[in-house]
């Protein structure tokens, strides 16, 4: 499973206006996904109120780590529309689902 160019630009308008979420303050209720490169290094992660936008959270992390800490992506930065093959993206679900609810995936 990897994030459609809906996640990721879903993702990238969540950065431009602040909305991601904070896992200390929804400890048991959001998704965890970690991205692999080609080469099966980690290099990036995120954490959402569903799969599609933790994946696309992890992704921006891919392609501009200080994005969340920035609060935007620097226009001139491109974050690709498009995972290429070889790309892995591990998912860890909630541990309680009461939690808000919104993005892309709601698996």
């Amino acid at each position: 499973m990897k994030p459609t160019a809906f996640d990721i630009i879903h993702a990238i308008e969540m950065v431009d206006r602040g909305d991601w979420i904070d896992p200390v303050v929804y400890p048991d209720d959001y998704w965890a996904c970690d991205v692999y490169d080609a080469n099966g290094m980690r290099i990036g992660n995120g954490c959402g109120f569903s799969a599609g936008e933790a994946m696309g959270l992890a992704w921006i992390c891919a392609w501009y780590p200080d994005a969340l800490i920035d609060g935007r992506i620097p226009h001139n930065d491109i974050v690709p529309y498009c995972v290429p093959d070889g790309w892995r993206f591990e998912l860890a679900p909630p541990t309680k689902r009461n939690g808000p609810k919104r993005g892309a995936h709601d698996l």
